[in-house]
């Protein structure tokens, strides 16, 4: 008896042998003769999700249908062409709003004479904060490689650069990061030939992985040099407590996600028409069910991730090298600018501070608000305010602004290849 698989868009197939695995799973279960109704469904072979039968992405129905219970995966949607064009603009405006701030606030500031230090400054510095800037997307791009190896794909250092630029680069142009993660997702899937369902686990555990390194990050900053918070301005610890507080937060809540979450689903989903009552909410059928897609991408994540510590472990470092390299960035400005050596630990906290307490700032790439804390915070190890306006433009000119233009530029490449070339990043 053959059995005929439709197979969705953008979604790798399984092999031959577990597609006649699958049609024995239905065969069994129907009459001798019978005809078999088509599978809506991908079958994905041992090894990419789980040990043991084969898992089927589709909807509930499909996998009930064909004999095999499993979670479903809803990879994350892209947004429009349009949306994108409005966000490109409106992080224009707010990068030249966020400058403009930080430079009117200080009257003792010069372009002239930023830009006469700057050509003064000490040019190995500089070299090692663009080199810190580009480890910013190398230990993203290893982050993606070491997922997806342990999930069963391997895939190049160039193609899992891609799916870090693409990431990074959405990422700060849109409010709160939420535009990178299905941009990385479409690109993973449509360029580099991966699944749905490893795609939504790759994201949500580098979604983890991102908070957890903050985290790791303030402990460190908290614990060695504690000192430093009261540094910064009364509103600037305040926002750092409370970027710590929402960081343990985020982590609590993706453990328990994948611990309890369909108790969590439950009580969401009971009170979900009682806000619609008060006008809290609009269409809470909807959000229901997106609810129950969120839920089924966590079971998935659970299933897929369990057993795999050296993985998750060895993709967190390279998540806390990541940031640190971004980090890293300000130091090696300070020291350019002429600044001390044995301040480099003290200018490294001081910008861990402020990343942590921008985290949550839903502004693209935390623009103004960054310049503003950090402008705040190095006040105490420069010779004037002027001199702090300058490191934190500089500083901020290589990691933020030079990295976003990196990942634009390859952004656009992808999509050139694509469209022109038709050609797959693997």
């Amino acid at each position: 008896m053959k059995k005929k698989s439709n197979k969705k868009a953008g979604v790798e197939s399984g092999s031959k042998l577990y597609r006649k695995r699958l049609a024995r799973l239905v065969g069994a279960g129907s009459s001798n003769g019978a005809q078999e109704e088509p599978f809506e469904g991908v079958l994905e072979p041992r090894g990419v999700l789980t040990q043991g039968e084969p898992t089927v992405i589709g909807d509930d129905a499909a996998a009930a249908d064909a004999g095999v219970s499993c979670p479903v995966a809803t990879p994350p949607k892209t947004s429009s062409t349009r949306k994108t064009v409005i966000w490109i603009i409106l992080s224009l405006a707010i990068a030249v709003l966020s400058i403009w701030a930080v430079t009117s606030q200080n009257k003792h500031f010069r372009f002239s004479l930023f830009l006469d230090r700057l050509g003064n400054s000490n040019k190995g510095w500089l070299a090692c904060a663009f080199l810190a800037m580009l480890g910013f997307i190398f230990f993203e791009a290893l982050s993606f490689r070491t997922i997806l190896r342990g999930l069963g794909y391997r895939r190049s250092l160039f193609a899992n650069y891609t799916y870090a630029a693409t990431d990074i680069y959405f990422s700060a142009i849109t409010p709160s990061a939420t535009g990178g993660q299905p941009a990385s997702a479409y690109i993973m899937m449509h360029s580099g030939g991966i699944s749905g369902s490893v795609t939504t686990v790759t994201i949500l555990v580098c979604l983890a992985l991102y908070a957890l390194s903050i985290i790791v990050l303030g402990v460190c900053c908290f614990t060695l040099r504690p000192f430093l918070y009261f540094s910064f301005s009364v509103a600037a610890r305040i926002m750092i407590a409370i970027g710590m507080v929402i960081q343990f937060a985020l982590a609590f809540m993706f453990v328990l996600l994948i611990q309890r979450g369909q108790l969590l689903c439950k009580i969401a989903c009971k009170l979900l028409p009682l806000a619609a009552k008060l006008h809290l909410v609009r269409n809470p059928e909807r959000k229901a069910e997106r609810l129950r897609e969120s839920l089924n991408n966590y079971r998935l994540c659970a299933e897929m991730t369990a057993g795999k510590k050296s993985m998750l472990l060895r993709a967190l470092l390279y998540n806390v090298l990541q940031r640190a390299s971004q980090i890293a960035v300000t130091v090696f400005a300070y020291l350019a600018m002429g600044g001390r050596v044995r301040h480099a630990a003290d200018i490294f906290a001081i910008q861990s501070y402020t990343v942590l307490g921008a985290a949550y700032v839903p502004i693209p790439g935390g623009m103004g608000v960054i310049d503003m804390m950090l402008t705040d915070g190095l006040g105490t190890y420069m010779r004037d305010d002027a001199a702090a306006t300058e490191l934190t433009l500089l500083s901020r000119a290589i990691s933020f602004y030079a990295c976003i233009l990196l990942c634009g530029v390859t952004v656009l490449l992808i999509y050139v290849v694509q469209k022109i070339r038709g050609k797959k990043v693997r």
